[in-house]
């Protein structure tokens, strides 16, 4: 009997030691301690996604340090290099190998919100049933979790990314190409001094 393929968590993670991480909350607290705030955070939410229903799909910057994520976010589904393209264009890539490979529906991830895990990563996907597109929103007028059951390259281009309207901006070409949409409950993600008080008040993150 031919096994089901499972939904996929398409988690995007750059090597903690290398380039720009978290350079927001660097100019408060200083590039090392930036750098190993992420390095923790990135490894809880990869363990928080670990379920029998679903697999992850681990898309890593910079492509040589794919061997060095490797054994910092283990036991990946599948270990893959984001391509040096716009977030737009990676996005689009990592669905597309997605739904090549025959998953069902798959959700693409970051690693900057404690609060996602498995359960919320699996809620989004039960939302397709109404819905062609799931979103877990960003605090910040982000998302964390965008999840689909077919490609939609529409969604991904002219967005403003990395600024307050990347939610705004998608549910909007959502809208102008007819998606039906879902958004769930936000969570927090972590870019300032401020995200990072506000994780550890609510036990996210260790103080």
């Amino acid at each position: 009997m031919e096994s089901r393929i499972r939904p996929a968590a398409l988690v995007f993670a750059r090597w903690w030691a290398e380039g720009p991480v978290k350079t927001r909350l660097a100019t408060t607290i200083g590039a090392q301690a930036a750098r190993e705030i992420y390095r923790d955070l990135a490894a809880g939410v990869w363990a928080g996604l670990r379920a029998d229903g679903l697999q992850r799909r681990l898309w890593g910057d910079p492509p040589e340090a794919l061997d060095a994520l490797a054994g910092w976010l283990p036991d990946a589904d599948a270990l893959l290099a984001q391509p040096a393209t716009g977030l737009g264009g990676r996005l689009c890539t990592a669905f597309d190998e997605a739904f090549a490979a025959g998953t069902p529906w798959a959700a693409a991830v970051g690693t900057d919100a404690p609060a996602v895990d498995a359960p919320r990563v699996l809620q989004a996907g039960s939302a397709l049933s109404d819905a062609d597109v799931a979103l877990v929103p960003a605090e910040d007028g982000g998302y964390a979790v965008l999840a689909l059951a077919r490609p939609q390259p529409a969604l991904f281009e002219d967005i403003p990314w990395s600024g307050p309207d990347v939610l705004a901006a998608t549910l909007a070409r959502a809208r102008a190409a007819g998606l039906r949409t879902a958004v769930l409950e936000p969570v927090r993600d972590l870019d300032t001094v401020e995200d990072l008080r506000a994780l550890r008040a609510a036990g996210l993150l260790p103080s």
